[in-house]
């Protein structure tokens, strides 16, 4: 769907960092299944769809080399005025 003045879009990148590579795979499975639950009304907030834009991928961390996968999704949503 198309942004509008009264809907909005927000991208949400997402990591799972965990002891082992297999343990942030699972971390970032579930959490990936969690977000694609968001539809509906949250909040008082309609939430019409989520869309994954990437991944999930994986990611070591640069700085501490723990384990990390990663993924995006876009979350279309009604709008309002902060």
């Amino acid at each position: 769907m198309r942004q509008t003045v009264v809907s909005d879009r927000p991208r949400l990148d997402i990591h799972a960092w965990a002891e082992t590579e297999a343990a942030a795979a699972d971390l970032a499975e579930l959490v990936r299944a969690l977000v694609h639950a968001i539809p509906g009304v949250r909040g008082g907030v309609p939430v019409y769809t989520v869309r994954e834009v990437g991944g999930p991928q994986w990611l070591p961390d640069p700085e501490s080399g723990c384990p990390r996968y990663a993924f995006a999704v876009e979350i279309h949503m009604r709008g309002r005025v902060l």
